[in-house]
């Protein structure tokens, strides 16, 4: 059987694939990445077994200013509620899945911008997708806005402290994560360099704030790709399973 075929919605140059891209090019998988950001047009989805969802700086009512949000999220919802098929969904991601089923979105009470405990659910714990994580594991997370009401038929797989629908899915195979699961210590950096991302790490953590999160996010890292990876393997797994 040939490999899935695998679209991606990306919405900024520094919210790449990045683990994720190493993880489908070690499998054999080319993803077709539509930047959405620079005007490219969706595909038809009818080609292809499993979408990926990036995250981005804008947020889900942003349509005046980033008007490929509506046909965006039009897309993501005829892959769930048409094809039902596998999506993941990564902070943005995760915020538009929510946003097309109907569920809510709304600035966080509290932001999240650190190293995080992702505390599975009891559903989470059973789920495929979070199979071999037991109860909890360690992420990055980097967000200012969050789900606050899930779609109708969304159910809750994890929650961090500052923020209960942490991930979720919906249909048979949609699912949202607000973390970022793909994230490096590089891309860290690279989001604590940009303005708006050094700003909310210091409102959150201080002056020094940026250089206490770098060091956190890289004597994590070993475990947090090895997470990233677990979870690629299982949506992946998700996805082959449920070809032709």
């Amino acid at each position: 059987m040939p490999p899935p075929r695998v679209l991606v919605f990306q919405h900024a140059p520094y919210c790449p694939l990045e683990t994720f891209g190493e993880f489908l090019a070690d499998d054999g998988i080319d993803p077709e990445i539509v930047e959405l950001n620079k005007g490219e047009n969706i595909p038809n989805l009818e080609p292809f077994d499993a979408l990926i969802v990036l995250g981005g700086p804008m947020d889900v009512w942003e349509t005046a200013a980033h008007p490929w949000l509506i046909s965006e999220k039009a897309a993501v919802r005829q892959w769930v509620r048409t094809f039902d098929r596998p999506m993941l969904g990564i902070c943005l991601g995760h915020q538009l899945l929510a946003d097309a089923l109907g569920g809510e979105v709304s600035r966080a009470k509290t932001p999240e911008a650190d190293l995080c405990n992702i505390m599975l659910s009891e559903s989470g714990q059973k789920h495929p997708l979070m199979h071999g994580f037991g109860k909890s594991k360690q992420a990055i997370n980097f967000h200012g806005c969050e789900v606050t009401r899930l779609p109708a038929d969304g159910v809750r797989l994890a929650s961090t402290f500052d923020c209960p629908n942490a991930a979720f899915y919906a249909g048979s195979a949609a699912f949202g994560i607000q973390y970022h699961a793909e994230a490096s210590h590089t891309l860290v950096n690279e989001w604590t360099d940009l303005a708006p991302g050094k700003s909310l790490v210091e409102q959150l953590h201080g002056e020094d704030g940026v250089m206490r999160v770098r060091n956190r996010v890289a004597g994590a890292m070993p475990e947090i790709k090895d997470n990233a990876k677990r979870l690629y393997r299982n949506f992946m797994n998700l996805a082959c399973n449920g070809r032709d």
